[in-house]
């Protein structure tokens, strides 16, 4: 009996780490509100993190917050949701004040407030690989995925990877080295790129450098 109760209780526990409550659907929503000089918390469970899908500082109704004085239901601050985000996305915990000073007075003299609509998602894991010059990189990801490049950068900007060759400078970056390698490998399962002058310029010529590329294995919806 004692052993059927310990794995309800860790399945109960896994349901609410994994934002399983009530069999919520992968991409649920939450909402959260707040009233003016209130501060908001958003918060995910372990292993998740804050994705905000919209935020509105100001008021479009009477019946929320409606304690205050209302002298209008058409008043939305600018930016809001590109505030919360940058405040809160990618973070576990996150507090924001539903204030003008944090987010300006869209409406004078009518109380206000803040809601938040968010996800709580599995953050992706990035690989990094860094190749010497004159080298091969090879970027590949699992079955059922495919490469999403997010940064790369062919040059140099320290003296210690890639340390065995002549370096005459640690700031030194080719132009459009990420546009080249999403171009050559985003979508692809696997993808071979050389790290050279030829594929990528010589933006400091006599230096010795490298290419580092970070990138994610996103699932294949396609078929």
């Amino acid at each position: 009996m004692w052993k059927c109760l310990v794995l309800i209780a860790v399945f109960l526990v896994f349901l609410q780490e994994t934002e399983g409550w009530c069999g919520r659907p992968p991409g649920y929503a939450h909402s959260k509100t707040v009233c003016e000089h209130k501060q908001l918390h958003l918060r995910c469970g372990r292993h998740r993190r804050i994705h905000v899908v919209s935020a509105i500082y100001g008021r479009t109704n009477r019946h929320t917050c409606g304690h205050g004085r209302v002298g209008t239901t058409s008043c939305k601050a600018r930016h809001a949701s590109f505030k919360v985000k940058r405040r809160c996305n990618g973070k576990r915990s996150c507090r924001i004040r539903a204030s003008n000073g944090v987010f300006g007075d869209p409406c004078v003299g009518t109380f206000k407030y803040l809601k938040v609509r968010y996800q709580c998602k599995r953050p992706r894991y990035t690989h990094s690989k860094t190749v010497c010059e004159h080298n091969r990189l090879h970027l590949r990801c699992g079955r059922h995925r495919r490469i999403h490049v997010v940064s790369a950068m062919y040059g140099r900007t320290n003296r210690h990877t890639c340390g065995h060759g002549p370096i005459g400078t640690t700031s030194c970056k080719a132009g459009h080295a990420s546009f080249k390698v999403k171009r050559k490998c985003n979508g692809k399962r696997s993808c071979r790129i050389r790290a050279s002058n030829g594929v990528f310029g010589d933006p400091c010529v006599g230096t010795f450098k490298y290419l580092k590329v970070r990138y994610q294995c996103k699932r294949n919806h396609r078929g």
